[in-house]
């Protein structure tokens, strides 16, 4: 199965200048480490980027099968940023996983996930974090796409979600409706108000309460696969040893994970590492 990567380099402005992580060593060391992974384990790698990031990436020299430069003309705002990542999912014509790059796959996929309608890093039904971004958008949306408001209207703003660290599978058709229904979602004229507040707020610096990355993504994604009966693979399982990391949040910003992000790859990456510091000047 193709693994999949995605970096706008636009959204690593002023807002998140080294994707999360404290200074630019790590987060180029955090791409070595995800893409050479990928590449071990799943065999072909895929890169959906802009022309700054195909210049970059070049300098890492990381094997990728594929570049594809499609996000010049990325019009999204960087409060939506997740929109990058729907796009490079809905050009998508083969079956696929993608994967955060900040995120890292140690071991090969299990054989409980081949074939998998959808494949997702875990289960994220009933999160809190949802909470008060479903009720704002269940209550403010002019538009809703009917499989979400399908299920509004039978569980309220109940949450189900997916975590997205690693997300794919096989039914393509799936994974494009709900991108495709994120898209009508921002794009509507309908809900054009509630972006507009969306964008205000988070100008102000009040973006937390209004994640729409989560939302758009995440709970869409949780809700279609509820609505259509579609069975989730999950790469998280508490049955098994763990295989897979993801650097989520405050966690990319740990002390003693970055240390050991930057170790990790100076010993076993070296060419990568020198490269990386050479990127990050």
């Amino acid at each position: 199965m193709k693994a999949v990567f995605s970096l706008c380099t636009k959204f690593l402005d002023t807002h998140n200048a080294h994707g999360g992580f404290p200074d630019a060593e790590a987060f180029w060391c955090s791409c070595v480490l995800s893409v050479l992974l990928a590449k071990r384990h799943l065999g072909r790698v895929a890169l959906y980027t802009d022309s700054r990031g195909a210049q970059l990436l070049e300098r890492l020299r990381l094997p990728f099968d594929e570049i594809h430069v499609v996000f010049d003309q990325f019009a999204y705002p960087h409060h939506l940023w997740m929109a990058s990542k729907l796009q490079a999912y809905r050009l998508q014509t083969e079956p696929f996983v993608h994967i955060d790059l900040d995120a890292y796959l140690w071991a090969p996929l299990p054989a409980r996930l081949a074939g998998a309608a959808i494949l997702a890093q875990s289960s994220e039904d009933d999160f809190s974090c949802y909470d008060r971004v479903v009720a704002y958008f269940l209550r403010q949306a002019g538009y809703l796409p009917e499989f979400v408001r399908d299920h509004a209207v039978k569980h309220g703003p109940k949450v189900r979600a997916l975590n997205a660290g690693l997300y794919g599978g096989h039914h393509l058709a799936a994974i494009h409706a709900c991108c495709d229904a994120a898209f009508e979602t921002m794009a509507h004229p309908a809900n054009q108000p509630m972006f507009a507040a969306l964008a205000a707020r988070h100008a102000q610096g009040g973006g937390a309460f209004y994640d729409f990355n989560i939302l758009l993504e995440q709970y869409f994604a949780g809700v279609y696969c509820y609505e259509h009966g579609l069975a989730v693979g999950y790469v998280l399982s508490e049955h098994e040893s763990p295989y897979f990391t993801h650097l989520l949040g405050d966690s990319k910003r740990q002390p003693e994970s970055v240390r050991n992000l930057k170790k990790r790859v100076a010993q076993e990456y070296s060419d990568y590492h020198r490269r990386a510091l050479s990127l990050a000047g």
